[in-house]
């Protein structure tokens, strides 16, 4: 089975379908610091497809593939944005994902479209923002599925919810892939704030190591970023840890660090989907 991976970030959703026996025929991603994690932590190989700007990609440079994953920007459904929602110019962009599907011709066309974004998405624009994205797929002719899930139920101990949307091409249909029910792990444990550091109430905050943290953001500003008390003592997450959260193994991590700042390295954590989710889904789907 094979995928394209679009919006790639640092590939951590190929990390997952990998795991689960995928194989990755090509990744478009426009930050030129994740994709030089990108290309420093996966294999990619001669010939496979790599593009810069998904406005600039055409539908005949890609290889014929089972999937497309894809997780447009997410700033314009996010509840911490403006909420200009489809209207914004980063979260819009999944458009092009639409417009490649439509110059697809039919035959060639992906089994199954994977779109994840952030819970806000749900409610942005009163909900008419993904009703638009729902109707669009069907236009395109898949049948869709979708789920909301957290990452705190994929044994990892972070609370992140996340929106997975599942186009399944009519014709080619087979089983739902949805609901997950997780693999639970820490799910019983809950988010322990034990203080705010400086009196801000968010994105400073001090967790305990016996908790979950908060979702993950970007880190980016002063002072931001998830801390951690451990022996009595408030200190930062490391990049590291930030990457652990995310089910990303160690060895990713290493070669990551070696082309990256630290700065850009807590960013790509909290841009990241959780890898624990994306196996069982992956897992789901070869099954299908």
């Amino acid at each position: 089975m094979t995928f394209l991976d679009f919006f790639a970030g640092i590939g951590t959703i190929r990390i997952g379908f990998e795991q689960a026996g995928w194989t990755c025929n090509g990744h478009v991603e426009w930050d030129k610091f994740a994709q030089a994690s990108y290309n420093a932590m996966h294999d990619i190989k001669d010939g496979e497809f790599c593009g810069w700007d998904i406005r600039a990609v055409r539908a005949d440079e890609l290889p014929r593939s089972d999937l497309w994953t894809f997780g447009a920007p997410c700033q314009d459904f996010s509840i911490a944005g403006k909420r200009k929602g489809m209207d914004g110019e980063r979260s819009s962009l999944v458009n092009e994902i639409f417009r490649l599907v439509e110059e697809t011709p039919e035959e060639n066309r992906p089994t199954w479209l994977l779109y994840e974004n952030v819970k806000g998405m749900l409610s942005s624009n009163g909900g008419w923002d993904f009703l638009g994205i729902l109707l669009e797929m069907d236009r395109l002719g898949y049948d869709v599925e979708w789920q909301l899930l957290n990452s705190k139920h994929f044994c990892v101990p972070q609370n992140r919810e996340r929106v997975f949307t599942l186009g399944h091409l009519r014709g080619r249909g087979g089983r739902k892939v949805f609901p997950i029910s997780g693999t639970d792990g820490q799910g019983g444990v809950s988010v322990k704030i034990v203080a705010h550091r400086n009196g801000y109430r968010r994105n400073t905050q001090t967790f305990s190591p016996t908790g979950i943290t908060e979702s993950l953001d970007t880190a980016q500003g002063g002072g931001r970023g998830h801390h951690v008390i451990i022996s009595n003592r408030i200190r930062k997450l490391t990049p590291r840890e930030t990457w652990r959260l995310q089910g990303i193994p160690d060895h990713y991590f290493d070669k990551a660090k070696a082309v990256n700042s630290d700065s850009q390295l807590y960013k790509q954590a909290g841009n990241a989907c959780t890898v624990n989710v994306m196996y069982e889904i992956a897992k789901r789907m070869i099954h299908d």
